[in-house]
C-alpha cells in the first residue's frame, strides 16, 4: 500500500486522473486515506466528495466507471496522479469529452471511432472478411461471411469477448462453444459475428479472475461482481449499434440467448426477423453459471 501522510494533508490529497491512451485529464478530485485504499484494493477509481463528506465512485449513478491502470505520487506525497481506462455511458470530465461539451456542442453524442480496411482471413470454420474498430482502449472485431453484403436478412451473433473460453477453452461458461456455433453457423448460411471485447461482462481481465476467485468460494457470477464493486453487467453496447450501421445492416436473423441483446438491437432500430437459439452443450462446470444466467438475467435457456 502506498504510505501518505494524510494528516499532514488535512485529510485529502489532490487527484489528477488521466485517461490511458490519450493523457486526456478527466477528472480533477481528492482521496481520503479511504478512497486510496478502495482504489488501490478494487482497480476502480474512489474520490472523496467534499461536498457530500463521503466516498464517491466515478459515476455510480450513470454505471460509468474508471478502471485503474496505474498510480502515483508525487515526490511531496502532496498529488496523486491515476492513469484510467473509461468504461460507461456517460461521464463528467474537464475537457472536450465533458456531459457539458457532449450536450450543446456535440448533440448526436457521437463516438469517436477508428476502423480498419477489411482484409481476408481463411479460418477452420471458412473464409471470412474481417474489420476492426477501435473504441477508446478497446479494439472490437467484424467477422463477416464471404457473402454478406449480398444478403438481406443476415445471421448475426454479438459475442462477448471471453479470453479464457475463446482461447483457452474453460469449461466454467458456454462462451467458446456458443462462438464456434455462430461461427460455424455464418460459414455455411451467411452473416456475421460481432467479437465485442468487454471481456467479463466488461469487468476486464484481472477483476474477471478476482470474480472467479470467489466463485471458488461460493459465490454466482452475479454476487461475485457485486462484490468486486462492479455491477452485475458493466456491458456498453454503442460500439456495436455503430458497426452494424456501418456494414449496413438493417434486418437480422440474432443468435442469441440474451433478452438484454434483443432490447438493445431492436432499440438501434434494427429488425429482428428470427431469434436462432444459442444452445450448447452443459457440463458439470458451466451448470450453476447457466443457471445464474438464467434465473438471474433472464436468459432464454
Amino acid at each position: 500500500m502506498i504510505k501518505i501522510d494524510f494528516k499532514k494533508l488535512n485529510g485529502l490529497v489532490p487527484v489528477i486522473t488521466q485517461e490511458f491512451g490519450t493523457n486526456e485529464i478527466l477528472m480533477l478530485g481528492y482521496m481520503n486515506q479511504e478512497a486510496l485504499e478502495l482504489t488501490v484494493n478494487t482497480k476502480i477509481v474512489h474520490y472523496f466528495s467534499r461536498s457530500k463528506n463521503r466516498i464517491w465512485k466515478k459515476g455510480e449513478t450513470s454505471g460509468h466507471i474508471q478502471k485503474l491502470i496505474d498510480l502515483r505520487v508525487d515526490c511531496d506525497e502532496d498529488t496523486i496522479l491515476v492513469i484510467v481506462e473509461q468504461v460507461g455511458n456517460s461521464a463528467c470530465h474537464t475537457g472536450s469529452k465533458s456531459c457539458f461539451f457532449r450536450s450543446y456542442l456535440n448533440k448526436k453524442d457521437r463516438i469517436n471511432i477508428v476502423e480498419s480496411k477489411v482484409a481476408n482471413l481463411p479460418t477452420r470454420y471458412g473464409r471470412f472478411n474481417v474489420k476492426a474498430y477501435k473504441d477508446g482502449c478497446q479494439e472490437h472485431l467484424a467477422i463477416m461471411s464471404k457473402d454478406f453484403d449480398c444478403i438481406e436478412t443476415p445471421l448475426v451473433r454479438i459475442h462477448s469477448e471471453c479470453l479464457t473460453g475463446d482461447s483457452i477453452g474453460s469449461l466454467k461458461c458456454d462462451c467458446n462453444n456458443q462462438l464456434d456455433l455462430a461461427l460455424e453457423l455464418i460459414a455455411k448460411e451467411g452473416g456475421l459475428v460481432i467479437y465485442h471485447r468487454q471481456e467479463g461482462r466488461n469487468i476486464g481481465l484481472v477483476n474477471k479472475i478476482n470474480a472467479y476467485n470467489l466463485q471458488d468460494q461460493g459465490f454466482n457470477t452475479v454476487e461475485a461482481n457485486l462484490k468486486l464493486g462492479f455491477q452485475e453487467d458493466e456491458r456498453d453496447y454503442r460500439v456495436v449499434e455503430y458497426i452494424l450501421k456501418d456494414l449496413g445492416v438493417k434486418q437480422i436473423k440474432l443468435i442469441t440467448n440474451n433478452p438484454k441483446k434483443i432490447d438493445f438491437v431492436e432499440q438501434s432500430g434494427i429488425k429482428i426477423i428470427e431469434r436462432i437459439p444459442a444452445i450448447t452443450k452443459i457440463n458439470q462446470h458451466n451448470k450453476n453459471y447457466l443457471q445464474t444466467k438464467k434465473e438471474h438475467f433472464g436468459h432464454l435457456l
